[in-house]
């Protein structure tokens, strides 16, 4: 297998940096490796946030107590929790095993459960907020539910796995359970100064993304069915529903001559991150899908254009656009005399 290299260069010289080892220089796994994670949570994916660490008040259905620890708890911005087990070295052969126990457990909590443990990690950041306060964040900004609680991702972290880890972790893939391996390499530079790398082992990018296909367009649904067309008063609800990524999608595509919107912007527009963005437009679709909110639409009010690369491309049908800016308040609605 291909491994990484790291170099030191001066001028037009380069020298490999020698890899070491945690152990080898004493450092811990949850007095060092640990913070490494909780300093920069981005590790375990973009946009996530700790929950918790060094969780360990489980317990049976009969009350009985267990005795297991969990390195971290992390969300992601699609709502799945992130069960992290940690190694400081070569993980041993069972270091999957006792990771889906975790997970088994984690699926068991509630999103006040949740809402918990995380308040209780920003209080101890500083930050004051309360268990109804966080609850609020994680359901809107993570769009966490009862249902991506049952489901989540397990993130296995180590300087190196076996084999024997790798072969279970890709049939655990293949039975559709979402695990990842993530290794680290550390380096001692020259001057003693230490130097950590962090990658994702597995799953490794689909070809897709490496290849350059046919520009198609697709619309964006929530089903086969694209249930009831788009007027002013479901677009009105949708306005005093969506999350911040919805209404900036929509004001960008509803601007005079926008044409195709990126990821890009409607990350900046909206002011939340690349990895927040994904999981809110899935929050559209999870938002249409539910009759409680009162939509009678399976379409979103804008459509995808696929670009060279798979980059996505977002539009609006210049009625509906009209229709969303009279709504934010940026210009008239045309008159039957204009659209003639």
């Amino acid at each position: 297998m291909y491994d990484e290299v790291l170099l030191t260069i001066q001028g037009e010289t380069a020298t490999p940096v020698d890899r070491v080892s945690l152990p080898d220089l004493e450092l811990q796994e949850r007095a060092h490796l640990q913070e490494w994670l909780l300093a920069n949570p981005e590790i375990l994916g973009v946009g996530v946030e700790i929950i918790t660490s060094e969780y360990d008040r489980w317990q049976t259905a009969a009350g009985d107590p267990v005795l297991d620890r969990l390195d971290l708890l992390a969300v992601a911005p699609d709502g799945h929790l992130i069960v992290a087990e940690l190694k400081r070295g070569v993980a041993p052969h069972t270091i999957h095993m006792q990771a889906i126990n975790y997970a088994a457990m984690v699926s068991r909590l509630t999103p006040q459960d949740i809402a918990e443990l995380y308040a209780a990690t920003l209080r101890r950041r500083g930050q004051e907020i309360d268990v109804e306060s966080a609850l609020t964040k994680l359901t809107t900004e993570f769009l966490l539910t009862s249902e991506t609680i049952r489901r989540p991702r397990i993130a296995l972290v180590a300087s190196d796995f076996p084999p024997s880890v790798t072969a279970s972790v890709v049939w655990l893939n293949e039975q559709q359970v979402d695990i990842w391996l993530i290794r680290f390499r550390p380096y001692q530079l020259a001057g003693g100064q230490l130097v950590v790398s962090f990658s994702r082992l597995f799953p490794v990018p689909d070809v897709e993304e490496f290849t350059i296909g046919r520009r198609a367009e697709v619309p964006l649904t929530a089903g086969d069915d694209p249930g009831a067309p788009w007027d002013e008063p479901s677009l009105r609800r949708l306005a005093e529903q969506g999350n911040p990524t919805t209404v900036a999608l929509l004001d960008l595509c509803s601007a005079d001559d926008p044409g195709g919107v990126g990821v890009k912007e409607i990350a900046a527009h909206a002011g939340v991150t690349l990895g927040a963005v994904r999981g809110q437009l899935a929050g559209l679709t999870m938002k249409l899908n539910n009759p409680n909110n009162g939509f009678a639409q399976n379409k979103w009010p804008a459509r995808v254009e696929w670009l060279p690369g798979g980059v996505a491309s977002y539009q609006m049908d210049p009625s509906l656009a009209a229709i969303w800016r009279v709504i934010r308040q940026r210009q008239p609605l045309p008159s039957d005399e204009d659209q003639d």
